[in-house]
C-alpha cells in the first residue's frame, strides 16, 4: 500500500509514478526530435502532429513523405493494440510500466542498431523501417501511460496540459499546476536535448540517450516494486 505522498505533483495514490512518466515524456521529446530532423519530417510519438504531416504529404508538399507518414501511423496503432493486450494480461500499474518500458527499450535498441548500420537517408527503406519500429515502441508507451492514468501525464500530447495551465490556473490546486508545467517542460527539454544531439553528435547518440532514460525508468520501477510500491495498484 502507498505510504503517503512523496512528490508534490500528484495525488498520494500515484506515488512516484508521475516522476517516471515525466522521464518518458522527455523520451518523447528526444525521439520526435530524431524523427522530425533525421527520419523524414515525421513524428513517431505525437500522432496529432503526424496526422497534420500526412495532410501535407497528401497535398504534395515535397518535404514530406506520404509512405513514411502512413507507415508510422500504422505502426503506432499496432504498438498501441499490442499494449492493449498487455493491459488485459498484467495486473498492477507498476508491473505494466516495467514490462512496457522493457519492450520499448528492445525496440529502440533495434533502431539504434539500424542507424549504426545504415545512417538515415530521407525516404530510404532502412530509414522508414527505423521510423516504423520507433513508432511501434511509442504506441506501446502511449497506451500504457493511458492505462496508468496519472492526470495530465500521457507522455505525448501536452495540449490539454497547457490549456489547463491557462484556463484553470485560478482553481487548480498546486499539484495540478506543477504536474502540467512539468509535463510541458519535460517534453521541451527532451526536444532541445534530442535536437542538439542529432545536430552535433548524430542520431545514434540520441537513441543511446533514450535507452539510458528507459533503463532508468525500468530499474526505478523494478526497485520500487520489490520494496513495495508507493502507489495504488
Amino acid at each position: 500500500m502507498p505510504s503517503g505522498p512523496r512528490f508534490p505533483i500528484a495525488e498520494p495514490r500515484h506515488g512516484s509514478l508521475p516522476v517516471l512518466l515525466l522521464v518518458l515524456t522527455m523520451v518523447t521529446g528526444v525521439i520526435d526530435a530524431i524523427s522530425l530532423l533525421a527520419l523524414g519530417r515525421v513524428f513517431v510519438a505525437n500522432m496529432t502532429g503526424n496526422v497534420v504531416v500526412t495532410g501535407f504529404a497528401i497535398a504534395g508538399v515535397p518535404e514530406f513523405s506520404l509512405r513514411t507518414s502512413l507507415a508510422v501511423l500504422a505502426a503506432f496503432l499496432a504498438g498501441a493494440a499490442a499494449a492493449g493486450l498487455l493491459v488485459e494480461r498484467i495486473d498492477g500499474r507498476g508491473t505494466l510500466l516495467r514490462t512496457a518500458v522493457l519492450i520499448e527499450g528492445v525496440l529502440l535498441a533495434a533502431c539504434l542498431v539500424m542507424v549504426l548500420v545504415r545512417p538515415p537517408a530521407v525516404d530510404s527503406w532502412p530509414t522508414i523501417a527505423t521510423a516504423v519500429v520507433a513508432a511501434l515502441a511509442m504506441g506501446v508507451q502511449n497506451a500504457v501511460a493511458r492505462r496508468i492514468a496519472v492526470p495530465d501525464l500521457n507522455t505525448s500530447v501536452i495540449s490539454m496540459s497547457m490549456t489547463g495551465l491557462a484556463a484553470d490556473h485560478r482553481h487548480a490546486g498546486r499539484p495540478a499546476v506543477l504536474r502540467r508545467a512539468a509535463a510541458v517542460l519535460s517534453l521541451l527539454l527532451g526536444a532541445v536535448v534530442g535536437a542538439v544531439l542529432v545536430r552535433t553528435t548524430g542520431v545514434a547518440a540520441a537513441f543511446g540517450l533514450i535507452l539510458v532514460l528507459l533503463a532508468g525508468v525500468a530499474l526505478a520501477a523494478h526497485r520500487q516494486l520489490r520494496r513495495g510500491p508507493d502507489w495504488e495498484g
